[in-house]
């Protein structure tokens, strides 16, 4: 397999089926490093956070609105550039139709194989 093929893996069993879909702890363990880190904007401030908050925090958005996540859900990775033992992807994700977030992690090549190390994004209105 490619490693653009292992990375496309990586994306979609870590993040889009671990995260996304069926918050699943074994698949984001596997797919993201544990120093992992999600930057959010808050005002002025850079929040970090890690696999398992991330993990967390979308099992109890789906336990507090389940409905939430029953639209139908669809991603795009339009850009993924590989240089070595690093790559970038750009993730656009769908639910019921509208376009919710775009997404750029940033992966590199460990000797276990592709981890997710960092995510920043952008929240469509």
């Amino acid at each position: 397999m490619s490693d653009r093929d292992n990375i496309r893996q990586t994306i979609e069993q870590g993040y889009i089926e671990g995260i996304h879909l069926e918050q699943d702890d074994e698949k984001v363990r596997a797919g993201f490093h544990p120093e992992f880190r999600m930057l959010v904007p808050r005002d002025a401030d850079l929040v970090t956070v890690d696999p398992i908050t991330f993990l967390t925090r979308m099992k109890e958005l789906r336990a507090k609105d389940p409905a939430a996540f029953e639209p139908e859900f669809r991603h795009e990775i339009p850009v993924l550039d590989v240089e070595g033992s690093a790559a970038s992807a750009r993730v656009e994700i769908f639910r019921g139709g509208k376009h919710v977030y775009t997404d750029y992690l940033l992966l590199i090549r460990f000797e276990d194989g592709w981890k997710i190390v960092s995510k920043i994004f952008h929240r469509h209105g």
